[in-house]
């Protein structure tokens, strides 16, 4: 059994976007996308060198703090410590809307599916991308006032440089988050 049957066809990861991203720094999330592993890691593995990340994530709430954590030590060993809490911020939410809305309705056991996590980072760019099997695209909310939730995608949009994501065919979907990398660290 293929514990990663979302994304059975590695060779199609990262191509045949069937959405335009969305947001200003389109480019970069198509960069970084393009940079990672194509082959999916397994829950709890991950892999980072000096440009890219990558972490294979459950579908349960323990997932978002996994990538809050995974995110910062990333950034902190890529000497961009100072992203962090905007980046990490973001993330929880970006996987927390996986772990919510994105859960596989047909078709095996929930264990044999998983969510990817990955960042990619150049001299201009730190983008954090999760992929899922879902084909449904992020809807943001206009939540009444004493809601209790609907404001994650808000604050992607005020914490980030630019989000937005994509279709990828037979695979589900990635979102993603770009951060403008400090003139100080480039």
């Amino acid at each position: 059994m293929n514990a990663h049957s979302a994304y059975s066809r590695p060779d199609d990861l990262f191509t045949g976007l069937t959405h335009p991203s969305a947001g200003s720094h389109a480019h970069a999330a198509d960069h970084g996308r393009r940079r990672l592993p194509t082959t999916p890691l397994p829950i709890g593995h991950h892999v980072v060198d000096t440009a890219t990340a990558q972490h294979g994530l459950g579908f349960h709430p323990a997932s978002a703090k996994v990538a809050r954590d995974f995110t910062g030590t990333v950034l902190r060993d890529w000497g961009l410590a100072t992203m962090a809490p905007d980046a990490r911020l973001v993330v929880s939410e970006l996987v927390t809307n996986a772990c919510r809305h994105a859960v596989p309705t047909v078709g095996g056991r929930l264990s044999e599916w998983s969510i990817q996590f990955g960042m990619a980072r150049d001299d201009a760019h730190v983008t954090c991308m999760v992929f899922d099997p879902s084909r449904q695209p992020p809807v943001r909310n206009h939540p009444a006032q004493y809601a209790e939730g609907g404001r994650g995608l808000p604050l992607v949009d005020s914490f980030s440089a630019g989000w937005g994501w994509d279709i990828l065919e037979g695979q589900g979907k990635v979102v993603w988050a770009a951060f403008a990398v400090p003139e100080s660290a480039a």
